[in-house]
């Protein structure tokens, strides 16, 4: 099984945007579809950080891909073979 460890700086509200808000839709999607695993933030609530399984590489990095936060360059993330 394949992780991958996202983690993204938490922005404050004022700053929210409609990513955000695309983002949000994704992370339910990601929750419902039982592929996150773990998520909140940092104890010191700089970043948010999540994780997620995949069955493959190649579909985790999809996953990666398919983030809003990602695309637009805001999620840094690391995967992990477990």
């Amino acid at each position: 099984m394949w992780y991958l460890v996202l983690r993204r700086p938490v922005q404050p509200r004022d700053k929210w945007t409609v990513s955000l808000d695309e983002h949000l839709v994704w992370m339910k999607q990601q929750h419902e579809a039982g592929r996150i695993i773990v998520s909140g933030p940092t104890t010191d609530r700089k970043y948010g950080v999540y994780v997620i399984r995949a069955p493959s590489r190649e579909e985790a990095e999809r996953i990666a891909a398919s983030d809003p936060y990602t695309a637009a360059g805001f999620t840094a993330f690391e995967i992990l073979q477990w």
